[in-house]
């Protein structure tokens, strides 16, 4: 068998792909890597077949980059929201600023991982095609959370001929969509939106269908609080930070008075229904009885629990199409495709339609991985009892500290009937991969890396409006791990933390944080927490009240890679004697 050698691979060429390998070439410039991607061009979700003109990102412009490379300014709404075209030049030209290109194989599609015998910490790739294989010492698998669609299956007559397609191809029927006079759009995420506010632009008639047993439809803010300050830039201060009821963020008096006082955790709630009830007012759910089929879960608070997802109105003119266009929400569930071109539905409705566009979603991507190995590198529960008792134990030990340190989130607000993770229609074997992994800080499998191995992380897969950043301070995490230039605390101590996180996160995301590393709110002390580890400084402003209440522009961030190099040669010197 052919076998092409390198010293680190890097699966995906999205944001988090391109970082690590910038960030792992810092640190080993001569190191020869290659990126994989299965795609025809680079940029993951952001790349060329997958962006439309309507597309816009749900975050402010300046806010949507690396710390060191700025986004030209073009492309841009007058709420300051970002078109796929600008962030699809932006990756490219970063790649080939940082000669990544030359070192990217696209179209390349991995189909088995495993590891190479008899050799610790070496992984072996398997391609499609007569690719030969490829074998490294260091594999970053930065596929990412939106890569792999969730595709469910329903009887279809053989006489149905209309096309289906998930969400992430709408950019490659672009031509097709737009000769069509009526659309069927499932599911209520961010996707889902983005499609019909792109079909009611062009005229289509919509059927959009929301199951009335599933979480519901996102909870969605406006692109301006009032019309006075952009949403994104709220969410991106650390004082907003602070109401979040972070399990990243729980010490200092501020946070004790904010979630463990009864003053404070009134004030905090009263914060959050206020900012729901402004969301609430800009979309307009009370104008109509089809308006209010997308009301999210919980009423009232929806914005705060996040039950099915958080979005932003960042197109322009979102609701106002909405309400002006030809759109019907069935809150209901397809039971078959009949006929040339009918949807059936669960209530009995049938609906004739030229497309069905199915925005059901992302599952994880670790399908090149055996179950097995699945297992082994936390992506997947271990199926013996000793395992299995001792998570439970450590579950059950997370949930009195989530408890005690953000009373709040005790109690759901949602029943578990309508929250909790189900599979989505289809044969076992294509039940997506949802649930929580066990990598310690979202990136690493404790057991390995307390046995000594070094050899893989995973970034890309925690859910956040804040992803150039994030992934940013992954990859300096990431890469430092693996080239043993941190250390980390003992087995039991990243296997406590993996169990807070995971219980927290599906207490304060529900159906969300049952599903995935959901932290919409929380990306900024996520961002410290890893910087901590670093030993960089998380204090970005000299000026105490512009590091809580200033938007936390990634330029401010700038640098990150630098302080980190200081600290190394200065731990160097502590350990030798040497005076600093």
């Amino acid at each position: 068998m052919a076998v092409e050698r390198v010293d680190a691979v890097v699966v995906g060429t999205g944001w988090n792909g391109l970082i690590s390998a910038k960030t792992y070439l810092e640190f080993r410039p001569g190191a020869k890597l290659v990126l994989i991607d299965e795609q025809k061009s680079i940029g993951g979700v952001w790349s060329t077949e997958k962006i439309y003109p309507s597309l816009f990102a749900q975050i402010k412009y300046g806010l949507f980059e690396y710390s060191f490379y700025p986004m030209r300014r073009e492309g841009i709404t007058a709420d300051g929201y970002i078109s796929g075209e600008t962030i699809n030049t932006y990756l490219n030209e970063f790649a080939r600023d940082y000669h990544l290109v030359e070192r990217t194989r696209l179209r390349t599609r991995v189909n088995q991982v495993e590891r190479i015998p008899k050799t610790p910490g070496g992984w072996r790739l398997h391609l499609d095609g007569d690719q030969p294989a490829i074998e490294c010492e260091h594999l970053i698998y930065a596929s990412g959370a939106t890569s792999h669609p969730v595709i469910p299956s329903w009887p279809r007559s053989g006489r149905f001929q209309r096309p289906i397609i998930h969400s992430a191809d709408v950019g490659t029927h672009l031509q097709a969509l737009r000769g069509i006079r009526r659309a069927v759009v499932l599911g209520g995420a961010k996707s889902a939106y983005d499609t019909v506010f792109m079909l009611l632009n062009n005229g289509i008639q919509v059927d959009w269908i929301i199951r009335a047993d599933g979480t519901g439809p996102l909870a969605i803010m406006p692109p301006t609080i009032l019309g006075f300050v952009n949403s994104m830039d709220v969410i991106s201060t650390k004082a907003m930070a602070m109401m979040g009821s972070s399990i990243m963020n729980t010490k200092g008096s501020m946070q004790r008075f904010l979630h463990k006082t009864r003053v404070g955790r009134a004030l905090s709630r009263t914060f959050w229904k206020t900012v729901t009830k402004i969301a609430e007012m800009h979309a307009g759910y009370s104008k109509s009885a089809n308006a209010a089929k997308l009301r999210p879960l919980p009423h009232g608070n929806g914005i705060f629990w996040a039950n099915a997802g958080l979005g932003c109105a960042s197109v322009p003119d979102f609701w106002k199409v909405f309400h002006a266009g030809d759109c019907t929400v069935h809150r209901t569930d397809i039971t078959s495709f009949d006929h040339v071109d009918t949807v059936t539905l669960r209530d009995g409705g049938r609906l004739k339609t030229d497309y069905v566009i199915l925005c059901t979603g992302f599952d994880k991507s670790y399908q090149p991985f055996s179950l097995e190995l699945q297992r082994e590198l936390g992506l997947a529960p271990e199926p013996d009892l000793a395992a299995m008792a001792k998570w439970a134990d450590l579950d059950v030990r997370a949930e009195f500290v989530v408890n005690e340190l953000l009373p709040d989130l005790k109690h759901s607000p949602v029943p578990p009937s309508v929250h909790e993770q189900r599979h989505e229609r289809g044969s076992p074997k294509n039940k997506p991969l949802h649930g929580p992994s066990r990598h310690y800080r979202r990136l690493i499998t404790p057991k390995l890396a307390a046995s000594g191995d070094r050899s893989i992380y995973f970034p890309g897969f925690i859910h956040s409006i804040y992803t150039p950043l994030v992934s940013e301070a992954q990859a300096l995490w990431g890469c430092a791990f693996l080239l043993n230039l941190i250390d980390v605390p003992a087995q039991e101590v990243m296997e406590k933390e993996v169990a807070e996180w995971n219980v927290w996160t599906r207490k304060r995301y529900l159906a969300q944080g049952r599903k995935h590393a959901y932290a919409i709110f929380d990306f900024l002390s996520y961002i410290d927490t890893l910087l901590g580890d670093l030993g960089v400084n998380t204090m970005r402003r000299s000026n105490p009240l512009a590091e809580l209440f200033v938007p936390a522009y990634p330029r401010v961030y700038r640098g990150i890679v630098d302080e980190f190099k200081r600290g190394l040669v200065k731990r160097k010197k502590a350990a030798l004697g040497v005076a600093i």
